[in-house]
């Protein structure tokens, strides 16, 4: 019995708050902030041969968004072309940031569509367009400031006939829209 009495006491203590010394007990909620701006990347295709014909390296420049929604969490918006043979891109993803400080490593993963371009390899532009996927990991600086660099590098992968794949590597600049990283107080 003694024990039974033990371990209630115990969990009692877990399930205790903190004292608030004459404060209320304020609760804070993350607003969300939205984020714009441009990248400059690369794409290195290491499938199809078809693929590697037209390039062991494309630079690929992109506009970028982002919506940090949750206070470690981001949807992003990609648009992007393939110079020079005239693909383009457009992904939608999730970003989840690790740690909750200034420069925080990120996982990532995208879907979205890519026409890797070459107007040799497909002239009607119907076999090498398709639904892709993405997945990639990096670094933010600056998460919660006006201004956000983002390094970021992954795997690619198109699903058309060929299943063309690729790696990539972005560094992406973006501005904050609204006032990064507020937290308001929740009230009732």
């Amino acid at each position: 019995m003694r024990y039974i009495l033990l371990l209630l006491a115990f969990t009692s203590f877990s399930f205790a708050q903190p004292l608030s010394l004459g404060k209320p007990n304020e609760e804070k909620e993350h607003s969300p902030w939205f984020n714009m701006g441009l990248g400059l990347g690369v794409l290195s295709p290491v499938s199809s041969p078809q693929y590697k014909k037209q390039g062991t390296v494309f630079v690929n420049p992109s506009i970028l968004a982002s919506l940090q929604f949750a206070e470690l969490s981001a949807l992003t918006f990609e648009f992007d072309f393939t110079a020079a043979h005239g693909g383009v891109g457009g992904w939608f993803g999730f970003e989840q940031q690790i740690l909750k400080t200034d420069v925080v490593p990120f996982v990532e993963a995208q879907i979205g569509a890519r026409h890797p371009g070459s107007d040799k390899r497909d002239p009607g532009r119907r076999e090498v367009f398709g639904p892709a996927g993405s997945l990639n990991g990096g670094v933010v600086f600056f998460r919660e400031s006006k201004f956000r660099v983002r390094l970021k590098g992954g795997y690619e992968m198109i699903f058309n006939k060929d299943y063309d794949q690729s790696w990539n590597a972005e560094v992406g600049f973006l501005f904050a829209m609204s006032r990064p990283g507020v937290q308001a107080i929740k009230v009732d």
